[in-house]
């Protein structure tokens, strides 16, 4: 079968900008989404959960974002390259994903280098090094990925963190709340732990975690901080593997701002970033607490 000709630089220019422009059309659907439908701000708020990962980095929640408008039940996304190393390759049919990834230059400003990758998850100013040579993210284009359900070839097991009970997440919690926060989470809120369900405890502690993370100052509106509040102990429950409360919407629709992306955009990133916080604190909790026993 003859190979495809390679594309020109003015063909890879004019392809990159139009797959550029269909992202960005995305990303208008789902944010405009994200302020009228629950179960799609729910679906944003699952996606995240499930593209973080104990193996490598994180989905940036702008990018669990385009996933969650695209493919709202992925779990495990890589670019084309990526699956075939782990014996995978896309499925007859199935059409790529578009997440922002990003375009590192060298610093005599180059030609372009995309990064391995495909991830615009982590912040524009960061410095990485690529190839022994020093290259400086300048910018993001949309790149094509791959759910695992739209992959084909060798069986294959995401690896996922060690289950914990949840007792022990409990356990934790309840510490960390006294810890950090200098307060009895059972006298502040009037709960006996010990007469909760295991499940129900660790969801209101959760709640009492990103109540006292996220401020009100960042989330003014009449009810948008108790939803994004509600939105982050959802979030860290799913990673968790606990049974979650409810991802609660916030009160953003009509509300317009200078800026390029809308109020829903930061109060999505706050909500799954303080999620995510809260959930690997407990793990790394976790994990010393396991040490301590077995070297004890």
């Amino acid at each position: 079968m003859p190979r495809k000709p390679k594309m020109t630089d003015e063909e890879r220019r004019a392809y990159s900008a139009k797959m550029r422009g269909e992202l960005e059309a995305v990303m208008d659907r789902a944010y405009g989404a994200m302020v009228a439908r629950e179960d799609f701000w729910a679906a944003v708020m699952r996606t995240a959960a499930n593209l973080t990962h104990t193996d490598r980095d994180d989905r940036s929640p702008t990018n669990c974002i385009a996933v969650a408008a695209q493919h709202p039940h992925a779990t495990h996304i890589l670019s084309s390259g990526d699956w075939r190393k782990l014996g995978r390759f896309p499925a007859k049919g199935s059409t790529s994903l578009r997440i922002w990834t990003p375009i590192k230059r060298r610093p005599d400003g180059g030609q372009e280098a995309t990064a391995a990758a495909a991830d615009g998850a982590q912040r524009e100013a960061a410095d990485e090094t690529a190839g022994g040579e020093a290259r400086k993210v300048s910018g993001f284009k949309a790149g094509p990925v791959f759910d695992i359900s739209q992959t084909d070839g060798d069986t294959y097991e995401p690896p996922a963190a060690a289950p914990l009970a949840a007792e022990a997440i409990r356990d934790v919690l309840v510490n960390q709340y006294r810890d950090q926060y200098h307060e009895d989470p059972e006298q502040a809120g009037g709960f006996d732990f010990t007469q909760e369900a295991p499940d129900n405890a660790v969801r209101i502690l959760l709640y009492g975690h990103a109540w006292r993370r996220i401020t009100e100052a960042d989330a003014p509106l009449p009810g948008q901080h108790t939803a994004e509040v509600a939105s982050a102990a959802h979030v860290a429950a799913l990673i968790l593997g606990i049974t979650p409360g409810p991802a609660v919407m916030p009160p953003l629709a009509g509300i317009i701002t200078d800026g390029k992306k809308p109020p829903v955009h930061e109060s999505a990133v706050r909500a799954i970033e303080t999620g995510r916080a809260i959930a690997r604190d407990v793990r790394a909790a976790a994990e010393q607490r396991r040490e301590l026993a077995v070297t004890g």
